[in-house]
C-alpha cells in the first residue's frame, strides 16, 4: 500500500471545512517512491466531508499497520523490563521457578525479567494483575493450579479465566507425595487404606495449607479409597514436616519441595505418588494407581499466562523462548531437586489443558469439601 505523504497530514495542507470552493483530487505522482499525494483544487462544495473521509483513511492506515506489525512480530519486543507475576511469597516453589526462568530469559530478551510476588486471595491478586495489564507481553504470570481451584470455589471472581487470560505454556508439574515416618506400619497406599478402614477417623494427614496440592490430592485419595482420614492444615510445608517428624500427625500429603532431605536420610518414607506415572525423583515409589486406585492423577502444575488480547505471534515468541530457557543449563535438574518436573507445552496444548482443569475443578471442588 502506498504511504501517505506528510503533505496530507500537515495542518496547513488541508483546507478549512468552511471553505466552499475546494475539491480534492488524488493524483498518484510518486509511484516509484511509494507516495500518494493529495492536491487541493478550488472548485466546489463538500470539503468538510472530504476532510472527514481523509482523516478516517489516515486512522485506518495507521491502525492497520500497527496491527500487522503486532501480528507478524515486526514490533521490537520487549521494549522495557518484563514483569513475571507469581502468587506466592519469596522462597516458594513458584518464586524459585520464576527467578530461575528469568535468569535464562534475560539474555534472550535483552531486558530484565522482574519477579513480582503478589500474594493473597488464593492467587486472585496475582491473576488480576495479569488480567488488567496491557496485552503487549510486558506483564506475564507464572501461576500454579490453585488459581483455577479458587475460581471454581468463588462466585464473585473479578475475571473469567477463559475470557481474560491466554495460556502461553505449561512449564512444569509436581505430584503430591504421601509420606510417613520410617516406623509407620504401612509401606504402600494399599496398606494405608487397610489401616484406615480398620481405624476409621483415627488416622490424620497434614498438608501445607487449605486448598494446597497436598490437601486436594488427600481429599481425592479419601474419596476414591472410601476411607476417613482427619485433615490437619498447616501454614506451610516446613511446619507440616516438623509435625510429622514429631509425631503430631500420622501422614503428610504434599508436593516434595522442602522435605526430600528427610527422605534421603531415612527419617521419612514415601508411601504413594499422586501422579499417573512414577516420579523421576523417586522412581521406586509406587503411584496410587498402582496401589489399587486406577486413574488417580492429581498434580500441581505451573502455567505461563498473558492478557487475553496478547497477539498470537507474540505468544508464540514467548513460548519458544521459555522452551529454550527450560532446556538451558541445569534448570531441569535444579527444579527436579525441588520435586518439580519441567517441560514446555505449546500454547495450543496448554490452552486445552487449562480448559480441562477448569472443567474438572468446576465439577469437583465443592463436592470434595474445599472452601475458598
Amino acid at each position: 500500500m502506498p504511504t501517505v505523504s506528510r503533505y496530507l497530514t500537515a495542518p496547513d495542507a488541508l483546507p478549512s471545512p468552511m471553505a466552499r470552493s475546494a475539491r480534492p483530487t488524488v493524483r498518484d505522482i510518486g509511484r516509484s517512491s511509494g507516495h500518494a499525494f493529495v492536491r487541493w483544487q478550488r472548485s466546489g462544495p463538500g470539503v468538510a466531508v472530504a476532510v472527514a473521509l481523509l482523516r478516517l483513511v489516515l486512522v485506518f492506515v495507521t491502525a492497520s499497520s500497527h496491527a500487522r506489525a503486532a501480528e507478524t512480530g515486526a514490533v521490537r519486543w520487549p521494549q522495557r523490563p518484563v514483569h513475571l507475576v507469581v502468587s506466592t511469597a519469596a522462597g516458594g516453589a513458584s518464586d524459585i521457578m520464576a527467578r530461575l526462568l528469568g535468569e535464562r530469559l534475560q539474555p534472550l530478551w535483552g531486558e530484565q525479567v522482574l519477579v513480582e510476588n503478589r500474594t493473597g486471595g488464593g492467587a486472585v491478586i496475582a491473576t488480576e494483575a495479569v488480567v488488567r495489564a496491557a496485552p503487549d507481553g510486558h506483564v506475564l504470570g507464572l501461576l500454579a493450579s490453585s488459581f483455577v481451584v479458587t475460581s471454581a470455589l468463588r462466585d464473585d471472581m473479578p475475571y473469567t479465566i477463559t475470557r481474560d487470560l491466554r495460556a502461553v505454556t505449561q512449564v512444569g508439574s509436581a505430584p503430591a507425595l504421601l509420606v510417613s515416618r520410617a516406623d509407620f506400619p504401612a509401606s504402600a497406599a494399599a496398606d494405608v487404606i487397610a489401616l484406615a478402614r480398620a481405624r476409621p477417623g483415627q488416622l490424620s494427614y497434614g498438608s501445607p495449607s487449605i486448598n494446597s496440592n497436598g490437601h486436594r490430592a488427600g481429599e481425592v485419595f479419601k474419596r476414591d479409597a472410601r476411607i476417613d482420614l482427619v485433615h490437619v492444615p498447616f501454614k506451610g510445608g516446613a511446619p507440616a514436616t516438623a509435625a510429622l517428624l514429631g509425631g503430631q500427625i500420622d501422614l503428610m500429603m504434599a508436593t516434595p519441595t522442602g522435605f526430600q532431605q528427610h527422605i534421603a536420610s531415612g527419617r521419612l518414607k514415601v508411601i504413594g505418588v499422586s501422579s499417573a506415572r512414577r516420579f523421576p525423583a523417586f522412581p521406586d515409589a509406587p503411584t496410587f494407581a498402582e496401589s489399587g486406585l486406577p486413574g488417580f492423577d492429581r498434580v500441581e502444575w505451573w502455567l505461563v499466562v498473558a492478557p487475553a488480547r496478547t497477539p498470537a505471534a507474540l505468544v508464540d515468541r514467548i513460548y519458544r523462548d521459555v522452551a529454550t530457557a527450560t532446556r538451558s543449563g541445569d534448570f531441569h535438574a535444579r527444579m527436579l531437586d525441588l520435586g518439580i518436573e519441567t517441560f514446555a507445552a505449546s500454547p495450543a496444548e496448554s490452552a486445552r489443558f487449562l480448559a480441562a482443569e477448569i472443567e474438572r475443578w468446576g465439577r469437583e471442588a465443592r463436592s470434595l469439601g474445599l472452601t475458598p
